[in-house]
């Protein structure tokens, strides 16, 4: 009687692992990753493929950067944009993104100037985001600096590249954990 409660508990527990795995492929979400802020152009985040839905979540004070590097060996139209958790926007820190091609010549820059409400059902955070814009990323390194303006204190900020949403097997078992810490505000 015990092997066979057993049994069903383990098929039942299989099941929903297996419903996940394949519905989390189809999630509609940014694959959530943490900067670790401050990011200098020693040790930028590589960005091997922006086309897949990436949101990377930061903290900067005053003066700090993040750097991101695309590397892409086609063109490719990305769309992006920044954010910020409405729980914080009582700091005056506003994030800014300046995308520079290879030559460092500025290709686009994104700001808080125009930020509408957006509610993420995912993480269940609301936030005042940025217009997305659609940035022609073109074949060899594009490099991404985000910088805090408007105030010296720490601010968190969240960047949004991509479009394809979709989870590696081996990405799904991280994101209970890291939805966790964006919604409590932990990173």
């Amino acid at each position: 009687m015990i092997q066979r409660v057993l049994l069903v508990l383990l098929a039942s527990v299989a099941l929903v692992v297996v419903a996940g795995i394949f519905s989390a492929g189809r999630a509609c979400a940014h694959d959530p990753r943490f900067a670790c802020s401050p990011r200098p152009a020693s040790n930028p985040i590589l960005i091997s493929d922006p086309a897949k839905s990436w949101a990377f979540y930061g903290r900067l004070a005053g003066g700090g950067e993040d750097r991101y590097v695309v590397k892409t060996a086609v063109p490719q139209q990305i769309p992006a944009n920044i954010l910020i958790d409405t729980r914080d926007t009582l700091n005056p820190a506003r994030p800014r993104a300046t995308f520079y091609d290879v030559r460092g010549k500025t290709l686009a820059t994104l700001d808080m100037r125009y930020a509408q409400p957006f509610y993420e059902p995912f993480s269940r955070v609301h936030y005042l985001s940025s217009p997305i814009r659609v940035i022609t990323f073109q074949p060899g390194t594009t490099t991404i600096v985000i910088a805090m303006r408007g105030g010296n204190a720490s601010q968190r900020y969240t960047f949004a590249l991509g479009r394809d949403e979709r989870f590696d097997l081996l990405e799904i078992a991280y994101l209970g954990g890291a939805l966790y810490r964006i919604h409590n505000r932990k990173y």
